[in-house]
């Protein structure tokens, strides 16, 4: 079997409990969702959170839910864009976490002996920030019907799937066709910017 024909039948396998292509899927996408969660955290965070901690609680959460059947899973593809999608929301979750007025890395102080230069963290954007984060979200949205924009709030703030479906009287199919058209204007947005 091609390394190609064992990559289209991973979802099979790990449909089946076969451990070994809950190896391989590790061994495929560890290190692309570390270096991922490294790129959205600020420097004071990556003090706090490593992007290895996250993974491996996202691999963690991804082998439990599959062993169960919750997901879905046709593809490689659509393995990596679930990972994704996971290290996203528990990176976000764990910033959260440590953005929190008594938790904040900006209320740390820096000891003499700490040779990295003092950093703002946790200010709030500047307009120009800001603006630009504006002008992302609407691109991202362009051309998209209302429908988008609800599931995107909604799953900002933190709803579930099955929560974002019963708000919106859609099928929980419906919103995740959503989340991953999202999720790809994201990441083709991300591409053109690195271009």
């Amino acid at each position: 079997m091609t390394s190609t024909d064992r990559a289209a039948d991973l979802p099979r396998r790990l449909r089946e409990g076969d451990s070994a292509a809950e190896r391989e899927i590790f061994d495929r996408y560890a290190t692309r969702l570390s270096g991922l969660a490294e790129q959205h955290l600020g420097r004071g965070l990556k003090r706090r959170i490593d992007g290895a901690d996250i993974v491996q609680s996202v691999f963690h959460t991804f082998f439990k839910r599959s062993a169960r059947g919750e997901f879905q899973i046709d593809s490689s593809s659509q393995i990596w864009r679930l990972l994704v999608h996971i290290t996203m929301m528990r990176l976000h979750r764990k910033v959260r976490y440590h953005l929190a007025d008594r938790r904040s890395v900006a209320a740390e102080e820096s000891r003499p002996d700490d040779s990295s230069p003092s950093e703002e963290i946790g200010r709030e954007p500047d307009p120009a920030a800001a603006a630009d984060l504006v002008d992302q979200i609407q691109s991202l949205l362009a051309g998209l019907p209302d429908l988008y924009c609800h599931v995107l709030d909604w799953r900002l703030q933190g709803y579930s799937v099955a929560e974002i479906a019963n708000k919106l009287g859609i099928s929980r199919r419906t919103v995740y066709r959503a989340l991953d058209l999202l999720q790809e204007r994201l990441m083709e947005q991300a591409g053109d910017r690195e271009a």
